[in-house]
């Protein structure tokens, strides 16, 4: 797998700088995604994009479910 260090984020997967970039995850987001999944990059990006998928965002009231 890609990865790529963000200065706002860290180190992420390509894949996961692109789904945080075109839906608006904010850093703090990522810090409670990652206390989810760990560093699974491809668990989180589909998290991500079901997600928006499902409800047309991604927001903290998604991450408490």
């Amino acid at each position: 797998m890609k990865m790529v260090f963000d200065e706002m984020y860290g180190e992420l997967s390509f894949a996961q700088r692109a789904a945080y970039r075109k839906h608006n995850v904010p850093p703090a987001m990522h810090d409670f995604l990652v206390g989810r999944f760990g560093n699974d990059h491809v668990a989180i990006v589909r998290f991500v994009k079901e997600t928006v998928e499902l409800n047309g965002r991604i927001d903290y009231s998604h991450l408490m479910g």
